[in-house]
C-alpha cells in the first residue's frame, strides 16, 4: 500500500480533530453564544460519549481479524456520517439564539458519535502496515506533520474567521469544504492497492520491551487534559489578548518542524532525550507566557514554538508506545482504548476550561498574565513537562531493570535494554 493516500486522508481528518479541539468552544461562547460553563458541560458531556464509543468500537472490532484493507473500508464508511455532523454543528450560529443550545448538543453528540467510526480504523492503520517498530514511529512522525500541517490550515483559516467575526456563512463554507475533502481522500485510500496485511510482530522479535499499558494509558491522560485545556484557550488569547492568531500559528508551526527532530533524536539518544529536550521546550514556552515578552511578536513565536514542539515530542513517545502494543495483535482494541481514555481527559480540560472562564470576565483578563485564564494555560504547560520528565523517570527504572534480568528471562549477552530505550511487557496490558 502507498503510504501516500495514507497520509493525504490522514491531513484532511486531522482537520476535524484539530477544528473540534481548538474552535468548538470559542465557537461556541464567541459565535454561538452559550456561556462559559454552559459551554464547558455540553463539550464534556459530548466527548465522554465521543470516548465510550471510542473504546466499544475498538473492543467490538478486536473480535474479528481486522486488516489494513478492511480498515480503510470501515473508515470510508464512517466518513461520511462524521462530516455531515460537523457540518450541522457548524451551522449552529444560523438559528435563532433561543434554539442554539438544543441544536448545537444535538448536533456536537451526533459529531461525537460518528467521529470513531472514521478515527479508530485510520489509527490502527499505523499498526497493521508498519512492519517494524522503527517504521511504526517514521510513519508516525509523518503522520504527524501531516497532522500539524492541518492544524496549521485550522489556525490559519478557521481561526481567522472565527476570531474576526465571521462565524456564519463563511466559516460553514470552509466547514463544508472541510467535509468534503475528508470524504474524497477516505474514498482515495479505499480505492489505493490494498496492502499485504502483516502479522502481528512476536514479543521476542522486538528489540524493547514497553512499560504496562496502564502506565502508557496514564500518562498520556495527563498530558491531553493539560494539553487540550491549553490548545482550547489559544483561540480566546488570540482574540482577546491583543496579538491575533500568532500563538495558534507558532503552535502548529512547532509541531510540525519538530517531528523528524524528535525521529532523529529518538534514534540517537533514546526515548529519554526526546523527553529531556521536550521538557526543556515546554518550560521556556511557560516561563515566556508568565513574562512580559508574552504578547510580543518574538515572545508568542517563542511562547508558541517551545510549546508545540515539546508537547508534539511527548505525543510521538506515546503514539509509538501505544502502537507498539497494537501491532501484537487486536490493533483496535488498544487504538479504541487509548483514544476512548484521550476523550476522556479532553472532556475534563473542557469542564475545567469552563469554570475558570466563567468565574472570569476573560475578554478582559486574559491580557494580565497572572488573571486565572492566563494562569491557566501557564500551569498546563508547566504540567506537560512535569509529564515529560516522569515518563523519562519510568523508562530510566524500568530500563535499569531490564539490565538485571531475572535468570529466567536471561537468553544470553545483550538481553538488556539501555535506559534511554522504552520497555514493553510480552502480553497485553
Amino acid at each position: 500500500m502507498a503510504i501516500s493516500p495514507y497520509l493525504v486522508a490522514h491531513f484532511a481528518k486531522s482537520h476535524l480533530w484539530h477544528a473540534s479541539m481548538l474552535l468548538f468552544g470559542f465557537f461556541l461562547t464567541e459565535a454561538c453564544g452559550l456561556d462559559a460553563r454552559t459551554m464547558g458541560f455540553v463539550m464534556a458531556g459530548a466527548l465522554a460519549c465521543n470516548g465510550v464509543i471510542d473504546a466499544a468500537l475498538g473492543r467490538h472490532w478486536s473480535r474479528r481479524t481486522i486488516g489494513a484493507a478492511e480498515a480503510c473500508r470501515l473508515q470510508a464508511w464512517g466518513a461520511p456520517m462524521a462530516c455531515l455532523s460537523f457540518l450541522l454543528f457548524c451551522a449552529t450560529p444560523l438559528f435563532a439564539s433561543d434554539l442554539r443550545l438544543g441544536w448545537a448538543l444535538a448536533t456536537l453528540l451526533l459529531f461525537r458519535a460518528s467521529y470513531p467510526f472514521i478515527d479508530v480504523p485510520q489509527n490502527a492503520l499505523v499498526a497493521l502496515i508498519a512492519p517494524s517498530v522503527d517504521a511504526q514511529c517514521n510513519l508516525l512522525t509523518r503522520r504527524n506533520i501531516a497532522s500539524g500541517f492541518a492544524g496549521l490550515s485550522v489556525s490559519a483559516i478557521g481561526a481567522a474567521l472565527l476570531i474576526h467575526g465571521h462565524g456564519g456563512i463563511l466559516y460553514l463554507g470552509w466547514a463544508a469544504l472541510l467535509s468534503l475533502s475528508v470524504c474524497g481522500t477516505a474514498y482515495w485510500l479505499l480505492r489505493a492497492e490494498p496492502p499485504v496485511a502483516t502479522a502481528p510482530i512476536a514479543p521476542d522479535a522486538r528489540q524493547d520491551i514497553l512499560p504496562p499499558f496502564v502506565l502508557v494509558l496514564g500518562t498520556m491522560a495527563l498530558m491531553v487534559f493539560a494539553n487540550a485545556t491549553f490548545r482550547a484557550m489559544e483561540p480566546y488569547y488570540a482574540a482577546f489578548a491583543g496579538k491575533g492568531i500568532g500563538l495558534l500559528m507558532w503552535a502548529a508551526i512547532g509541531g510540525i518542524v519538530c517531528q523528524p527532530l524528535w525521529s532523529g533524536c529518538r534514534r540517537r539518544f533514546g526515548m529519554t532525550g526526546v523527553l529531556t529536550c521536550a521538557s526543556g521546550l515546554l518550560l521556556l514556552a511557560a516561563f515566556t507566557l508568565a513574562s512580559p515578552l508574552r504578547t510580543a511578536p518574538i515572545g508568542v513565536a517563542i511562547a508558541g514554538t517551545g510549546f508545540g514542539s515539546g508537547a508534539g515530542g511527548l505525543w510521538l513517545i506515546l503514539w509509538s508506545m501505544m502502537i507498539a502494543q497494537a501491532a501484537t495483535g487486536r490493533a483496535t482494541r488498544y487504538v479504541g482504548t487509548f483514544t476512548g481514555v484521550s476523550k476522556a481527559a479532553q472532556g475534563a480540560a473542557m469542564l475545567l476550561l469552563g469554570d475558570v472562564l466563567s468565574g472570569s470576565a476573560y475578554r478582559v483578563t486574559l491580557a494580565d498574565p497572572f488573571s486565572p485564564p492566563s494562569l491557566l494555560m501557564i500551569g498546563t504547560t508547566g504540567i506537560i513537562a512535569a509529564t515529560c520528565i516522569a515518563l523519562s523517570a519510568a523508562i530510566m527504572i524500568v530500563g535499569r531493570t531490564q539490565r538485571h534480568p531475572s535468570p529466567v528471562n536471561t537468553d544470553g549477552p545483550g538481553g538488556g535494554t539501555s535506559a534511554g530505550e522504552i520497555s514493553r511487557p510480552v502480553s497485553g496490558s
